[in-house]
């Protein structure tokens, strides 16, 4: 009976383990098949994308004539208008400091008026307008972090910084309500540039244009529209290193000369942009070569980065815009494409709402 029990004991536990190891395989293949599914719709989605963009993209002739975008400053309204126009003589002219505004204008209306700026209103790798006050000198972030949620127009002036700038490192000082109490002192060291840095500035602006002029020299003048964007993204690719960084800058001078410069036109010279930099010249050669180009700016969809923000260059060809990853910084997620559809970067950048694409 006891051998009999044993057997019994033998026989259960071998079906216990036969099940166990049933289950086990059961997991590996569930996981295989859910893996490969990932695999092929993956693959499917990347030859969607091929399919989309660069195998149906004709190299059709361009026009040859220089075009210049307005596609942000023709969507300001009057108010933003003015306030555009005197900001952006003032950064021209070099006057750094304080600049007040013709009319008082809200979180939403300074947000497009500073981009709008940043995106057409030239090569300005040397200044850029920070710290939004209200009348009273209160530094509008105090009031409202996400500046395009405040919608009072209660921002009448903001701050010109430039690298030209004598004192250029002096920290403001705020107050518990945020209002700067060290203003006209800052102001003041703002407003005297060096002659020196002024200088390095033209300088600068000076190799920029030889270099973006030895560019369109350089294309072939039978290129249609898809080979000049080709020529293009190939020339940045071997002239180009991709910058980005998480540090932070120990002053206003580094910030200019490490951080800002990358995000310009000016990056040419230093051979190494970001994904703005490379966006913007990409966009102002293709301008130059007769192609309408702007950038676009949005979130990108799926990052592991919360709300991170990203550009896009958004060139007519083909009778239709066409959106291209012009540094490859999303080659991983885009399958190596550079070229997207309006629908395809749709799906993966959601435009900001404060400009019409």
């Amino acid at each position: 009976m006891n051998k009999f029990v044993q057997q019994k004991k033998n026989l259960n536990n071998n079906f216990v383990q036969h099940k166990k190891k049933m289950k086990t395989q059961w997991k590996f293949a569930i996981a295989f098949a859910v893996a490969g599914l990932l695999v092929i719709a993956t693959l499917l989605r990347q030859q969607t994308l091929s399919d989309a963009t660069v195998t149906k993209l004709k190299d059709i002739p361009r026009s040859g004539q220089a075009v210049v975008s307005d596609f942000y400053v023709s969507q300001l309204k009057e108010k933003e208008k003015a306030a555009y126009d005197l900001m952006k003589e003032k950064l021209e002219k070099k006057e750094g400091g304080v600049v007040e505004f013709p009319k008082a204008l809200n979180g939403k209306e300074y947000t497009r008026v500073v981009n709008a700026l940043e995106f057409e209103g030239g090569n300005n790798f040397y200044g850029l307008y920070e710290i939004p006050m209200t009348e009273d000198d209160v530094y509008v972030k105090y009031i409202e972090d996400d500046i395009v949620k405040l919608q009072d127009p209660v921002i009448t002036k903001a701050i010109l910084f430039l690298s030209s700038a004598e004192k250029i490192d002096e920290q403001g000082k705020y107050a518990d309500d945020g209002t700067v109490t060290n203003l006209e002192e800052v102001a003041k060291g703002l407003s005297v540039n060096s002659e020196d840095k002024l200088a390095e500035i033209d300088e600068i602006q000076k190799k920029t244009e030889q270099i973006l002029d030895e560019v369109i020299k350089g294309l072939p003048e039978d290129y249609g529209e898809k080979k000049t964007v080709d020529y293009f993204l190939e020339w940045m690719d071997k002239n180009l290193e991709f910058f980005e960084t998480d540090e932070d800058a120990a002053d206003m001078s580094e910030m200019f000369e490490r951080f800002y410069r990358p995000n310009h036109l000016a990056a040419v010279v230093d051979k190494k942009a970001n994904a703005t930099g490379y966006a913007k010249i990409l966009a102002e050669l293709c301008n130059r070569a007769g192609m309408e180009s702007h950038i676009v700016i949005g979130q990108w969809k799926g990052s592991w980065l919360s709300g991170e923000s990203y550009v896009l260059c958004a060139v007519s060809m083909n009778d239709q815009t066409i959106y291209v990853d012009a540094s490859g910084a999303k080659a991983g997620v885009l399958a190596d494409h550079k070229y997207l559809t309006e629908k395809e970067a749709k799906n993966h950048m959601d435009f900001v709402e404060y400009f019409e694409y």
